[in-house]
Protein backbone atom coordinates (compact mmCIF):
# COMPACT_ATOMS: atom_id res chain seq x y z
CA UNK A 1 0.00 0.00 0.00
CA UNK A 2 1.60 3.40 -1.25
CA UNK A 3 1.61 6.01 1.66
CA UNK A 4 0.01 8.74 0.61
CA UNK A 5 1.49 12.20 -0.43
CA UNK A 6 1.67 15.19 1.93
CA UNK A 7 -0.85 18.36 1.14
CA UNK A 8 0.91 21.08 -0.53
CA UNK A 9 2.32 23.56 2.80
CA UNK A 10 1.84 26.97 2.25
CA UNK A 11 3.43 30.42 3.33
CA UNK A 12 1.27 32.56 4.51
CA UNK A 13 2.83 36.54 4.83
CA UNK A 14 0.25 38.34 6.13
CA UNK A 15 1.28 41.60 8.56
CA UNK A 16 -3.36 41.73 9.88
CA UNK A 17 -3.54 38.50 12.13
CA UNK A 18 -6.61 38.31 11.70
CA UNK A 19 -6.57 38.30 8.13
CA UNK A 20 -4.12 36.27 8.48
CA UNK A 21 -6.42 33.66 10.15
CA UNK A 22 -8.77 33.87 8.16
CA UNK A 23 -6.96 33.10 5.24
CA UNK A 24 -5.37 30.03 6.78
CA UNK A 25 -8.83 28.66 7.67
CA UNK A 26 -9.76 29.03 4.43
CA UNK A 27 -6.66 26.81 3.16
CA UNK A 28 -7.13 24.28 5.51
CA UNK A 29 -10.32 23.87 5.31
CA UNK A 30 -9.94 23.30 1.43
CA UNK A 31 -6.84 20.69 1.95
CA UNK A 32 -3.82 22.70 2.13
CA UNK A 33 -1.47 23.03 5.00
CA UNK A 34 -0.39 26.29 5.78
CA UNK A 35 2.24 28.16 8.13
CA UNK A 36 1.62 32.22 8.78
CA UNK A 37 4.14 34.95 9.87
CA UNK A 38 3.67 38.21 10.28
CA UNK A 39 6.59 40.48 8.02
CA UNK A 40 8.69 39.35 5.40
CA UNK A 41 12.39 39.35 6.83
CA UNK A 42 10.17 36.03 9.36
CA UNK A 43 9.55 35.04 5.63
CA UNK A 44 12.66 34.65 4.60
CA UNK A 45 14.19 33.05 7.91
CA UNK A 46 11.51 30.39 7.61
CA UNK A 47 12.37 29.76 4.08
CA UNK A 48 16.32 29.56 4.88
CA UNK A 49 15.09 26.51 7.26
CA UNK A 50 11.98 24.92 5.49
CA UNK A 51 10.69 24.20 1.90
CA UNK A 52 7.35 25.34 1.22
CA UNK A 53 5.20 24.74 -1.68
CA UNK A 54 4.11 28.08 -2.10
CA UNK A 55 4.61 31.74 -1.00
CA UNK A 56 1.42 33.66 -0.40
CA UNK A 57 2.35 37.18 0.68
CA UNK A 58 0.70 40.38 1.01
CA UNK A 59 1.81 43.54 -0.27
CA UNK A 60 1.38 46.53 1.67
CA UNK A 61 3.35 45.57 4.77
CA UNK A 62 5.21 47.69 6.87
CA UNK A 63 9.18 47.12 6.59
CA UNK A 64 9.90 44.98 3.84
CA UNK A 65 6.77 44.78 1.55
CA UNK A 66 6.07 41.80 -0.76
CA UNK A 67 7.47 43.24 -3.91
CA UNK A 68 10.37 43.43 -2.30
CA UNK A 69 10.29 39.83 -0.73
CA UNK A 70 9.38 38.19 -4.26
CA UNK A 71 12.92 40.03 -5.36
CA UNK A 72 14.43 38.01 -2.55
CA UNK A 73 13.24 35.12 -2.58
CA UNK A 74 14.04 35.07 -6.68
CA UNK A 75 17.44 36.06 -6.08
CA UNK A 76 18.09 33.11 -3.86
CA UNK A 77 19.69 30.48 -6.01
CA UNK A 78 17.83 27.69 -4.38
CA UNK A 79 14.56 29.43 -4.45
CA UNK A 80 14.65 30.70 -7.58
CA UNK A 81 11.57 28.49 -8.87
CA UNK A 82 9.62 29.11 -5.59
CA UNK A 83 5.97 29.66 -6.82
CA UNK A 84 5.09 33.11 -5.27
CA UNK A 85 1.13 34.70 -5.45
CA UNK A 86 1.08 38.17 -4.12
CA UNK A 87 -2.64 39.58 -2.96
CA UNK A 88 -2.87 42.83 -3.26
CA UNK A 89 -5.56 45.35 -2.18
CA UNK A 90 -4.20 48.33 -4.87
CA UNK A 91 -6.22 48.66 -7.89
CA UNK A 92 -3.97 50.58 -10.04
CA UNK A 93 -2.59 47.91 -13.22
CA UNK A 94 0.71 49.11 -12.88
CA UNK A 95 0.90 47.51 -9.12
CA UNK A 96 -0.56 44.32 -10.60
CA UNK A 97 2.44 44.50 -13.10
CA UNK A 98 4.67 45.20 -11.08
CA UNK A 99 4.10 42.45 -8.83
CA UNK A 100 5.27 40.01 -11.95
CA UNK A 101 8.05 42.27 -12.40
CA UNK A 102 9.32 41.41 -8.76
CA UNK A 103 9.36 37.52 -9.47
CA UNK A 104 5.68 36.80 -8.66
CA UNK A 105 4.08 34.22 -10.57
CA UNK A 106 0.48 35.45 -10.17
CA UNK A 107 -1.96 38.00 -8.02
CA UNK A 108 -5.07 37.84 -6.35
CA UNK A 109 -6.90 41.23 -5.55
CA UNK A 110 -8.69 42.11 -2.07
CA UNK A 111 -11.24 41.61 -0.76
CA UNK A 112 -10.86 38.34 -2.49
CA UNK A 113 -13.80 35.51 -3.45
CA UNK A 114 -12.26 32.14 -2.02
CA UNK A 115 -13.08 30.41 -5.00
CA UNK A 116 -11.10 32.48 -7.39
CA UNK A 117 -7.84 32.77 -4.62
CA UNK A 118 -8.11 29.19 -4.38
CA UNK A 119 -8.11 28.33 -8.29
CA UNK A 120 -4.95 30.60 -8.56
CA UNK A 121 -3.39 28.93 -5.55
CA UNK A 122 -3.93 25.31 -7.66
CA UNK A 123 -3.12 26.51 -10.69
CA UNK A 124 0.42 28.22 -9.49
CA UNK A 125 1.32 24.89 -7.90
CA UNK A 126 -0.11 22.79 -11.02
CA UNK A 127 2.28 24.76 -13.24
CA UNK A 128 5.85 24.78 -11.01
CA UNK A 129 7.48 21.56 -12.58
CA UNK A 130 6.18 21.97 -16.18
CA UNK A 131 9.06 23.13 -17.70
CA UNK A 132 7.18 24.42 -20.43
CA UNK A 133 6.26 27.31 -18.75
CA UNK A 134 9.51 28.25 -17.48
CA UNK A 135 9.52 32.11 -17.78
CA UNK A 136 11.91 33.94 -19.87
CA UNK A 137 12.42 37.92 -19.52
CA UNK A 138 10.09 40.06 -21.90
CA UNK A 139 10.11 43.75 -22.01
CA UNK A 140 6.41 45.22 -21.98
CA UNK A 141 5.41 49.03 -22.16
CA UNK A 142 2.38 50.20 -20.17
CA UNK A 143 0.68 53.50 -19.72
CA UNK A 144 4.07 54.68 -20.20
CA UNK A 145 6.29 52.68 -17.83
CA UNK A 146 8.48 50.14 -19.16
CA UNK A 147 8.45 46.65 -17.49
CA UNK A 148 11.20 43.86 -17.84
CA UNK A 149 8.87 40.74 -16.20
CA UNK A 150 9.39 36.64 -16.83
CA UNK A 151 6.86 35.40 -18.21
CA UNK A 152 5.32 32.98 -20.85
CA UNK A 153 3.01 33.72 -23.36
CA UNK A 154 0.68 31.55 -21.73
CA UNK A 155 1.28 33.29 -18.79
CA UNK A 156 0.70 36.95 -19.77
CA UNK A 157 -2.20 35.05 -21.64
CA UNK A 158 -3.66 33.96 -17.65
CA UNK A 159 -3.03 37.79 -16.46
CA UNK A 160 -5.44 39.58 -19.24
CA UNK A 161 -7.94 37.07 -18.71
CA UNK A 162 -7.78 37.04 -15.04
CA UNK A 163 -7.67 41.22 -14.86
CA UNK A 164 -10.54 41.21 -17.02
CA UNK A 165 -12.20 38.98 -15.02
CA UNK A 166 -11.14 40.63 -11.58
CA UNK A 167 -12.22 44.15 -13.40
CA UNK A 168 -15.58 42.60 -14.32
CA UNK A 169 -16.06 41.40 -10.57
CA UNK A 170 -14.99 44.89 -9.05
CA UNK A 171 -17.24 46.99 -11.33
CA UNK A 172 -20.28 44.46 -10.71
CA UNK A 173 -19.13 45.28 -6.93
CA UNK A 174 -19.07 48.99 -7.44
CA UNK A 175 -22.63 48.93 -8.85
CA UNK A 176 -23.87 46.93 -6.28
CA UNK A 177 -23.14 49.47 -3.68
CA UNK A 178 -24.13 52.10 -5.76
CA UNK A 179 -27.63 50.26 -5.71
CA UNK A 180 -26.81 49.21 -2.35
CA UNK A 181 -26.49 53.15 -1.27
CA UNK A 182 -29.12 53.95 -2.86
CA UNK A 183 -31.58 52.13 -1.37
CA UNK A 184 -30.06 52.85 1.89
CA UNK A 185 -30.46 56.61 0.92
CA UNK A 186 -34.40 55.83 0.24
CA UNK A 187 -35.00 53.47 3.17
CA UNK A 188 -33.18 56.69 5.41
CA UNK A 189 -35.42 59.04 3.59
CA UNK A 190 -38.45 57.07 4.18
CA UNK A 191 -37.94 56.07 7.40
CA UNK A 192 -37.06 59.71 8.41
CA UNK A 193 -39.76 60.99 7.18
CA UNK A 194 -42.61 59.74 10.15
CA UNK A 195 -42.47 59.58 13.93
CA UNK A 196 -45.20 57.14 14.12
CA UNK A 197 -44.28 53.91 14.89
CA UNK A 198 -46.98 52.07 11.83
CA UNK A 199 -46.07 54.38 9.50
CA UNK A 200 -42.13 53.39 9.88
CA UNK A 201 -42.46 49.91 9.75
CA UNK A 202 -45.33 50.12 6.78
CA UNK A 203 -43.27 51.84 4.88
CA UNK A 204 -40.09 49.67 5.35
CA UNK A 205 -41.95 46.32 4.61
CA UNK A 206 -43.28 47.37 1.41
CA UNK A 207 -40.14 49.07 0.70
CA UNK A 208 -38.17 45.34 0.39
CA UNK A 209 -40.94 44.08 -1.56
CA UNK A 210 -40.20 42.72 -4.18
CA UNK A 211 -36.83 43.82 -4.00
CA UNK A 212 -35.20 42.18 -1.49
CA UNK A 213 -38.26 39.48 -0.36
CA UNK A 214 -41.51 38.44 -1.89
CA UNK A 215 -43.19 38.69 1.45
CA UNK A 216 -42.05 40.91 4.73
CA UNK A 217 -43.68 41.81 8.25
CA UNK A 218 -42.95 43.70 10.91
CA UNK A 219 -43.95 42.96 14.23
CA UNK A 220 -43.64 44.79 17.58
CA UNK A 221 -43.17 43.05 20.84
CA UNK A 222 -45.77 43.64 23.92
CA UNK A 223 -45.83 42.46 27.23
CA UNK A 224 -45.22 38.71 28.30
CA UNK A 225 -43.93 37.52 24.81
CA UNK A 226 -47.08 38.98 22.76
CA UNK A 227 -46.35 40.18 19.38
CA UNK A 228 -48.27 43.24 17.29
CA UNK A 229 -48.55 42.35 13.91
CA UNK A 230 -47.90 46.10 12.16
CA UNK A 231 -47.69 45.98 8.92
CA UNK A 232 -47.98 42.59 6.24
CA UNK A 233 -46.51 43.20 2.93
CA UNK A 234 -46.40 40.81 0.06
CA UNK A 235 -46.26 40.33 -4.13
CA UNK A 236 -48.61 37.41 -4.77
CA UNK A 237 -51.79 37.66 -6.32
CA UNK A 238 -54.20 37.42 -2.72
CA UNK A 239 -55.18 40.94 -1.64
CA UNK A 240 -54.33 39.88 2.16
CA UNK A 241 -53.15 43.08 3.98
CA UNK A 242 -52.52 43.29 7.79
CA UNK A 243 -55.97 44.85 7.74
CA UNK A 244 -57.23 41.61 6.21
CA UNK A 245 -55.40 39.45 8.08
CA UNK A 246 -55.76 40.87 11.82
CA UNK A 247 -56.79 43.80 13.41
CA UNK A 248 -53.89 46.04 14.25
CA UNK A 249 -54.16 45.00 18.25
CA UNK A 250 -54.26 41.24 17.96
CA UNK A 251 -51.58 39.98 20.56
CA UNK A 252 -49.94 36.88 19.15
CA UNK A 253 -47.42 34.63 21.17
CA UNK A 254 -43.87 34.72 20.22
CA UNK A 255 -43.28 32.33 17.53
CA UNK A 256 -39.94 29.79 18.12
CA UNK A 257 -37.66 31.16 15.37
CA UNK A 258 -38.61 34.53 16.26
CA UNK A 259 -38.00 34.41 20.36
CA UNK A 260 -34.59 32.43 19.40
CA UNK A 261 -33.67 35.90 17.17
CA UNK A 262 -35.02 37.91 20.37
CA UNK A 263 -33.07 36.15 22.93
CA UNK A 264 -29.71 35.90 20.34
CA UNK A 265 -30.11 39.57 19.21
CA UNK A 266 -28.92 37.93 15.57
CA UNK A 267 -30.54 37.34 12.42
CA UNK A 268 -31.79 33.61 12.38
CA UNK A 269 -32.71 31.33 8.70
CA UNK A 270 -34.75 28.65 7.88
CA UNK A 271 -33.69 27.53 4.73
CA UNK A 272 -37.02 25.40 4.10
CA UNK A 273 -40.48 26.96 6.03
CA UNK A 274 -42.43 24.46 7.44
CA UNK A 275 -46.40 24.67 7.11
CA UNK A 276 -46.71 25.83 10.71
CA UNK A 277 -44.24 28.98 9.88
CA UNK A 278 -45.91 30.09 6.72
CA UNK A 279 -49.29 29.79 9.05
CA UNK A 280 -47.66 32.36 11.30
CA UNK A 281 -46.44 34.54 9.20
CA UNK A 282 -49.71 34.68 6.93
CA UNK A 283 -52.10 34.57 9.37
CA UNK A 284 -54.55 34.41 6.40
CA UNK A 285 -55.93 31.38 5.42
CA UNK A 286 -56.15 32.25 1.55
CA UNK A 287 -53.03 33.56 1.61
CA UNK A 288 -51.59 30.78 3.52
CA UNK A 289 -53.17 28.39 0.64
CA UNK A 290 -51.33 30.29 -2.27
CA UNK A 291 -47.88 30.24 -0.25
CA UNK A 292 -48.40 26.39 0.14
CA UNK A 293 -48.91 26.05 -3.62
CA UNK A 294 -45.67 28.67 -4.98
CA UNK A 295 -43.21 27.30 -2.22
CA UNK A 296 -40.78 26.20 -0.45
CA UNK A 297 -39.86 29.76 0.82
CA UNK A 298 -36.98 30.21 3.02
CA UNK A 299 -37.04 32.62 6.24
CA UNK A 300 -35.41 35.37 7.49
CA UNK A 301 -35.91 36.83 10.97
CA UNK A 302 -34.34 39.91 11.98
CA UNK A 303 -34.92 41.37 15.37
CA UNK A 304 -35.20 45.23 15.75
CA UNK A 305 -32.40 46.07 18.47
CA UNK A 306 -32.20 49.39 20.29
CA UNK A 307 -30.76 51.06 23.76
CA UNK A 308 -33.97 49.64 25.64
CA UNK A 309 -33.63 45.72 24.15
CA UNK A 310 -35.74 44.48 21.34
CA UNK A 311 -38.73 46.14 20.49
CA UNK A 312 -39.72 44.04 17.25
CA UNK A 313 -38.89 42.02 14.80
CA UNK A 314 -38.85 41.77 10.80
CA UNK A 315 -39.94 38.20 8.81
CA UNK A 316 -38.82 38.18 5.39
CA UNK A 317 -40.06 35.14 3.16
CA UNK A 318 -38.47 34.09 0.30
CA UNK A 319 -38.49 31.58 -2.65
CA UNK A 320 -35.22 32.48 -3.68
CA UNK A 321 -33.00 31.71 -0.06
CA UNK A 322 -29.97 31.92 -1.64
CA UNK A 323 -30.47 35.36 -3.14
CA UNK A 324 -32.26 36.48 0.71
CA UNK A 325 -29.17 34.71 2.20
CA UNK A 326 -26.25 36.65 -0.54
CA UNK A 327 -23.29 37.87 1.79
CA UNK A 328 -24.42 41.25 0.10
CA UNK A 329 -28.12 40.68 0.99
CA UNK A 330 -26.88 39.88 4.25
CA UNK A 331 -25.47 43.35 4.88
CA UNK A 332 -27.75 45.04 3.18
CA UNK A 333 -30.97 43.51 5.38
CA UNK A 334 -28.59 43.82 8.80
CA UNK A 335 -27.92 47.91 7.86
CA UNK A 336 -31.49 47.97 6.88
CA UNK A 337 -32.84 47.06 10.53
CA UNK A 338 -30.33 49.14 12.40
CA UNK A 339 -31.71 52.01 10.85
CA UNK A 340 -35.63 50.60 10.91
CA UNK A 341 -34.92 49.64 14.90
CA UNK A 342 -33.61 53.41 15.81
CA UNK A 343 -36.00 55.12 13.79
CA UNK A 344 -38.90 52.74 15.39
CA UNK A 345 -37.20 53.29 18.76
CA UNK A 346 -37.10 57.22 18.03
CA UNK A 347 -41.32 56.60 17.41
CA UNK A 348 -41.55 55.36 20.14
CA UNK A 349 -39.52 57.89 22.50
CA UNK A 350 -41.09 60.54 20.47
CA UNK A 351 -44.82 58.95 21.33
CA UNK A 352 -43.68 58.58 25.55
CA UNK A 353 -42.47 62.44 24.76
CA UNK A 354 -46.13 62.99 23.36
CA UNK A 355 -48.06 61.24 26.43
CA UNK A 356 -45.71 63.10 28.86
CA UNK A 357 -46.94 66.97 27.46
CA UNK A 358 -50.03 65.60 27.29
CA UNK A 359 -50.28 64.22 30.58
CA UNK A 360 -48.52 67.77 31.86
CA UNK A 361 -50.95 69.99 30.52
CA UNK A 362 -53.56 67.88 31.93
CA UNK A 363 -52.16 68.35 34.88
CA UNK A 364 -51.70 71.95 34.59
CA UNK A 365 -55.51 72.24 33.56
CA UNK A 366 -56.78 69.93 37.18
CA UNK A 367 -54.64 72.06 38.94
CA UNK A 368 -55.54 75.54 37.28
CA UNK A 369 -59.54 74.75 37.16
CA UNK A 370 -60.20 72.21 39.28
CA UNK A 371 -58.30 73.31 42.26
CA UNK A 372 -58.75 76.74 41.47
CA UNK A 373 -62.71 76.58 42.70
CA UNK A 374 -62.44 75.44 46.19
CA UNK A 375 -59.26 78.24 46.71
CA UNK A 376 -61.86 80.56 45.57
CA UNK A 377 -64.54 79.40 47.83
CA UNK A 378 -61.81 79.54 50.61
CA UNK A 379 -60.96 83.13 49.13
CA UNK A 380 -64.84 84.38 48.95
CA UNK A 381 -65.78 82.75 52.56
CA UNK A 382 -62.95 84.43 53.91
CA UNK A 383 -63.52 87.70 52.64
CA UNK A 384 -67.36 87.42 53.71
CA UNK A 385 -66.37 86.92 57.14
CA UNK A 386 -63.52 89.69 57.79
CA UNK A 387 -66.48 91.85 56.75
CA UNK A 388 -68.67 91.04 59.24
CA UNK A 389 -66.14 90.97 61.89
CA UNK A 390 -65.47 94.40 60.50
CA UNK A 391 -68.69 95.60 61.61
CA UNK A 392 -69.54 95.88 65.64
CA UNK A 393 -72.71 94.51 66.62
CA UNK A 394 -73.64 92.03 63.44
CA UNK A 395 -75.45 89.08 64.37
CA UNK A 396 -75.27 87.33 60.75
CA UNK A 397 -74.51 83.42 61.89
CA UNK A 398 -71.33 82.58 60.51
CA UNK A 399 -71.56 78.74 60.79
CA UNK A 400 -72.51 78.45 57.12
CA UNK A 401 -69.83 80.35 55.81
CA UNK A 402 -67.46 78.11 57.69
CA UNK A 403 -68.90 75.01 56.23
CA UNK A 404 -68.48 76.03 53.46
CA UNK A 405 -64.88 76.51 53.98
CA UNK A 406 -64.94 73.25 55.31
CA UNK A 407 -65.98 71.70 52.30
CA UNK A 408 -63.47 73.94 49.77
CA UNK A 409 -60.58 72.60 51.63
CA UNK A 410 -61.74 69.32 52.02
CA UNK A 411 -62.07 69.28 47.52
CA UNK A 412 -58.68 70.89 47.16
CA UNK A 413 -57.41 68.33 49.84
CA UNK A 414 -58.94 65.59 47.96
CA UNK A 415 -57.93 66.36 44.64
CA UNK A 416 -54.32 66.57 46.11
CA UNK A 417 -54.56 63.43 47.47
CA UNK A 418 -56.13 61.91 43.75
CA UNK A 419 -52.86 63.50 42.03
CA UNK A 420 -50.29 61.71 44.41
CA UNK A 421 -52.20 58.40 44.11
CA UNK A 422 -52.43 59.01 40.70
CA UNK A 423 -48.21 59.34 40.58
CA UNK A 424 -47.67 56.05 42.98
CA UNK A 425 -50.04 54.29 40.68
CA UNK A 426 -48.05 55.15 37.53
CA UNK A 427 -44.60 54.66 39.49
CA UNK A 428 -45.69 51.13 41.12
CA UNK A 429 -45.18 52.74 44.86
CA UNK A 430 -48.72 52.64 45.62
CA UNK A 431 -49.12 51.61 49.31
CA UNK A 432 -51.56 49.26 50.29
CA UNK A 433 -51.92 47.97 53.79
CA UNK A 434 -53.68 44.97 54.03
CA UNK A 435 -54.80 42.57 56.85
CA UNK A 436 -57.07 39.99 56.42
CA UNK A 437 -60.76 41.24 57.27
CA UNK A 438 -64.31 39.91 56.62
CA UNK A 439 -65.22 40.64 52.95
CA UNK A 440 -69.30 41.44 54.11
CA UNK A 441 -67.66 43.71 56.91
CA UNK A 442 -65.88 45.98 53.64
CA UNK A 443 -69.32 45.78 51.99
CA UNK A 444 -71.49 46.91 55.95
CA UNK A 445 -68.49 49.59 56.52
CA UNK A 446 -69.51 50.80 52.61
CA UNK A 447 -73.41 50.89 53.16
CA UNK A 448 -72.73 53.06 56.53
CA UNK A 449 -70.34 55.49 55.11
CA UNK A 450 -72.67 56.04 51.41
CA UNK A 451 -76.11 55.62 52.09
CA UNK A 452 -77.04 59.19 53.38
CA UNK A 453 -75.39 60.49 50.00
CA UNK A 454 -77.65 57.66 48.21
CA UNK A 455 -80.53 58.80 50.13
CA UNK A 456 -79.76 62.58 49.82
CA UNK A 457 -79.72 62.45 45.77
CA UNK A 458 -83.58 60.93 46.20
CA UNK A 459 -82.45 57.73 44.85
CA UNK A 460 -83.18 54.14 46.33
CA UNK A 461 -80.21 52.46 48.15
CA UNK A 462 -80.30 48.79 47.85
CA UNK A 463 -76.99 46.26 49.35
CA UNK A 464 -77.16 42.83 50.13
CA UNK A 465 -74.38 40.24 51.15
CA UNK A 466 -75.08 36.99 49.02
CA UNK A 467 -73.76 33.20 50.66
CA UNK A 468 -71.29 32.75 53.26
CA UNK A 469 -68.47 35.12 54.04
CA UNK A 470 -64.73 35.07 53.38
CA UNK A 471 -61.89 36.62 54.58
CA UNK A 472 -59.57 38.61 52.18
CA UNK A 473 -56.40 40.71 52.82
CA UNK A 474 -57.18 44.36 52.02
CA UNK A 475 -56.53 47.80 53.47
CA UNK A 476 -59.83 48.61 54.46
CA UNK A 477 -59.23 52.90 53.91
CA UNK A 478 -58.47 51.73 50.25
CA UNK A 479 -61.22 49.36 50.05
CA UNK A 480 -63.66 52.40 51.19
CA UNK A 481 -62.16 54.40 48.52
CA UNK A 482 -63.21 51.91 45.94
CA UNK A 483 -66.48 51.85 46.92
CA UNK A 484 -66.91 55.80 47.79
CA UNK A 485 -65.69 56.49 43.88
CA UNK A 486 -67.91 53.97 42.30
CA UNK A 487 -71.33 54.88 44.34
CA UNK A 488 -70.35 58.50 44.37
CA UNK A 489 -70.25 58.04 40.49
CA UNK A 490 -73.64 56.04 40.23
CA UNK A 491 -75.30 58.98 42.29
CA UNK A 492 -73.95 61.60 39.23
CA UNK A 493 -75.38 59.83 36.79
CA UNK A 494 -78.97 58.43 37.85
CA UNK A 495 -81.97 60.39 38.07
CA UNK A 496 -84.04 60.77 41.20
CA UNK A 497 -86.44 58.05 41.82
CA UNK A 498 -83.26 55.45 40.37
CA UNK A 499 -81.46 52.43 41.84
CA UNK A 500 -78.22 51.88 42.84
CA UNK A 501 -77.41 48.40 44.64
CA UNK A 502 -74.60 47.31 46.00
CA UNK A 503 -73.79 43.44 46.30
CA UNK A 504 -71.30 41.22 47.22
CA UNK A 505 -70.19 37.47 47.26
CA UNK A 506 -67.57 34.52 46.87
CA UNK A 507 -66.88 33.59 43.18
CA UNK A 508 -64.33 30.95 42.78
CA UNK A 509 -61.23 31.59 44.44
CA UNK A 510 -62.00 35.72 44.77
CA UNK A 511 -64.58 37.65 46.26
CA UNK A 512 -66.89 39.64 43.86
CA UNK A 513 -68.02 42.89 44.99
CA UNK A 514 -70.82 45.07 42.12
CA UNK A 515 -71.77 48.59 42.10
CA UNK A 516 -75.51 48.79 39.79
CA UNK A 517 -77.36 51.68 38.70
CA UNK A 518 -80.29 52.61 36.69
CA UNK A 519 -78.61 55.52 35.65
CA UNK A 520 -78.08 56.69 32.11
CA UNK A 521 -75.11 54.48 31.21
CA UNK A 522 -72.06 54.53 29.06
CA UNK A 523 -71.57 54.86 25.31
CA UNK A 524 -69.87 51.61 23.98
CA UNK A 525 -66.89 54.28 22.23
CA UNK A 526 -66.24 55.45 25.57
CA UNK A 527 -66.15 52.35 27.56
CA UNK A 528 -62.09 51.78 26.18
CA UNK A 529 -61.36 54.84 28.29
CA UNK A 530 -62.52 55.00 31.20
CA UNK A 531 -59.83 53.51 33.50
CA UNK A 532 -57.81 56.40 31.58
CA UNK A 533 -56.55 59.46 33.50
CA UNK A 534 -57.93 62.60 33.41
CA UNK A 535 -60.50 61.30 30.87
CA UNK A 536 -63.80 62.59 30.39
CA UNK A 537 -66.90 61.72 27.91
CA UNK A 538 -66.99 65.44 27.16
CA UNK A 539 -66.80 68.72 29.00
CA UNK A 540 -69.41 69.20 31.52
CA UNK A 541 -70.19 65.63 31.18
CA UNK A 542 -69.34 64.92 34.91
CA UNK A 543 -67.60 66.65 37.63
CA UNK A 544 -64.04 66.03 38.91
CA UNK A 545 -60.95 65.49 37.35
CA UNK A 546 -61.58 62.19 35.36
CA UNK A 547 -58.48 60.40 38.04
CA UNK A 548 -61.50 58.37 40.15
CA UNK A 549 -61.67 54.87 37.76
CA UNK A 550 -57.71 55.55 37.25
CA UNK A 551 -57.09 55.49 41.00
CA UNK A 552 -60.00 52.79 41.29
CA UNK A 553 -58.29 50.26 39.05
CA UNK A 554 -54.72 50.67 40.43
CA UNK A 555 -56.21 49.94 43.74
CA UNK A 556 -58.35 46.88 42.71
CA UNK A 557 -54.77 45.67 41.39
CA UNK A 558 -52.59 46.51 44.06
CA UNK A 559 -55.14 43.88 46.00
CA UNK A 560 -54.49 41.67 43.03
CA UNK A 561 -57.78 41.94 41.72
CA UNK A 562 -59.74 42.87 38.22
CA UNK A 563 -62.19 46.01 37.26
CA UNK A 564 -64.62 45.43 34.93
CA UNK A 565 -67.68 47.22 33.70
CA UNK A 566 -70.80 46.81 31.53
CA UNK A 567 -73.24 49.26 30.55
CA UNK A 568 -76.31 49.48 28.21
CA UNK A 569 -77.13 53.27 27.24
CA UNK A 570 -80.35 54.52 28.82
CA UNK A 571 -80.49 50.92 31.20
CA UNK A 572 -77.50 52.06 33.78
CA UNK A 573 -74.07 50.76 34.15
CA UNK A 574 -72.45 47.53 36.55
CA UNK A 575 -69.21 47.78 37.78
CA UNK A 576 -67.24 44.90 39.18
CA UNK A 577 -64.38 44.41 40.90
CA UNK A 578 -62.48 41.38 42.53
CA UNK A 579 -60.27 40.79 45.42
CA UNK A 580 -58.29 37.56 45.93
CA UNK A 581 -59.56 35.30 49.01
CA UNK A 582 -57.39 34.74 51.78
CA UNK A 583 -58.41 30.63 51.78
CA UNK A 584 -61.10 28.79 51.01
CA UNK A 585 -61.94 28.67 54.75
CA UNK A 586 -65.17 30.58 55.55
CA UNK A 587 -65.00 33.59 57.70
CA UNK A 588 -65.18 32.94 61.40
CA UNK A 589 -64.96 36.04 63.50
CA UNK A 590 -65.01 33.88 66.58
CA UNK A 591 -61.35 32.25 65.17
CA UNK A 592 -58.66 35.16 65.95
CA UNK A 593 -56.31 32.74 64.47
CA UNK A 594 -57.15 34.01 61.13
CA UNK A 595 -56.48 37.52 61.73
CA UNK A 596 -52.85 36.30 62.51
CA UNK A 597 -51.92 33.79 59.56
Amino acid sequence: MTEREPSPLLLVVEDSATQAAALAELLERSGFRTVTVRNGEMALELLAKQSVDLVLSDVVMPGMDGYELAKRIRSMPALRDQPIVLLTSLTDPLAIVRGLESGADHYVTKPYEPSGLLARVRTVLERRNDVRLRPKPVTIELLGTTFEISATKEQILELLVSSYSDLMRTSEAVRDAERRARFLAEATELLSSTLDVQSVLGDLARLVVPRITDLCTADLIGPGNTTRRIELAHNFSISATVETVEPRTMQQDLSGIAKRAIDDGSIQLVPIATDEILADVSRNPGLLAELRQKGPFGLLVAPLITRRGAIGFLQFLSADFNRLTAPESMLLIEDLTRRAALAVDNALLYSEAQRATTARDDMLAIVSHDLRNPLNTIHMSTAFLLDILATPGDTTPLVPQLKMIGRATARGNALIQDLLDVSRIESGTLAVEASFTSASALLADAVVELEPLVVSKGLRFEHSWVGPDSEVPADRGRVSQIFSNLVGNATKFTPKSGVVSLMGTRRGTNVEYTVTDSGIGIAPDHLPHLFNRFWKASKGSRSGAGLGLFIVKGIVESHGGNLSVESVPGSGTTFRFTLPRASDAAWRPDNPALLEA
